[in-house]
């Protein structure tokens, strides 16, 4: 008794590959349902567009940069790190005078009793946010601006 899962195929794949050489010959392209084959009418061009834009674009050529060029990138390379370091200085030194000011803090506590110390560093454990906080978003909102707005 054969197992139905013997069944010899009707074409070979030479054959297969044969009629899908042929087919594509002729219409430009590959027969409808099978892998590759593209509608003549299609209305979405996003793909055509992204692919022209990615690999058809050409890549402008810069001028050369001249000593005075060179200079002057150099400077304002020089003052961007600068204005980054004086940024990064200015957070830090903020952060550690908010470090002190909290141990300092920490150090009053446990001069309490200890019972107040451990309630304190536990905090409320039932909130995790604030109720009436807003998600910040980058879009405006829904009814705009009000008009009628009058301050009490």
């Amino acid at each position: 008794m054969s197992s139905p899962f013997n069944i010899r195929p009707k074409f070979s794949t030479v054959a297969i590959r044969n009629l899908l050489a042929r087919a594509a010959k002729k219409s430009g392209g590959p027969p409808p349902g099978t892998p590759g084959y593209q509608s003549s009418n299609i209305t979405d061009t996003r793909y055509q567009v992204i692919k022209r834009i990615l690999y058809e674009t050409p890549k402008p050529e810069l001028p050369p940069m001249t000593e005075e060029d060179i200079e002057r990138h150099k400077t304002i390379e020089r003052a961007w790190k600068l204005f980054m370091r004086n940024q990064r200085e200015k957070r830090d030194a903020e952060m550690a005078a908010k470090y002190r000011m909290l141990d300092k803090a920490n150090r009053e506590l446990e001069k309490l009793p200890s019972r107040l110390f451990v309630q304190a560093q536990m905090g409320n454990k039932t909130t995790l946010f604030p109720k009436q906080m807003k998600v910040p978003t980058e879009t405006p909102p829904l009814k705009g601006w009000n008009n009628d707005f009058k301050s009490s």
